[in-house]
């Protein structure tokens, strides 16, 4: 039995074209998070890992240094983890 203040909570299925939207909205976000990172990746290896990687051509630098600094952008930038609908 329900209380008189209660609004009975009807439940309603959505529609394709409502399904479809929000399939294509989680389908965006994703891409959406994925290109921010690539972005923050970009920005990351022309500040650290590129001038490195001109050190190690010129020698003064190790290959070692360079890959590492490549590693640390990546570790700060993970890519998201996908989500499945």
């Amino acid at each position: 039995m329900t209380d008189n203040n209660e609004v009975p909570s009807i439940i309603v299925p959505l529609t394709p074209e409502e399904i479809a939207d929000r399939e294509q909205m989680a389908i965006d976000n994703e891409k959406r998070a994925y290109d921010f990172v690539v972005s923050k990746r970009q920005a990351g290896y022309q500040q650290t890992s590129d001038p490195i990687f001109m050190q190690y051509q010129r020698g003064e630098a190790t290959e070692q240094e360079w890959l590492d600094a490549v590693q640390a952008v990546k570790d700060a930038n993970p890519y998201p983890v996908q989500e499945t609908l």
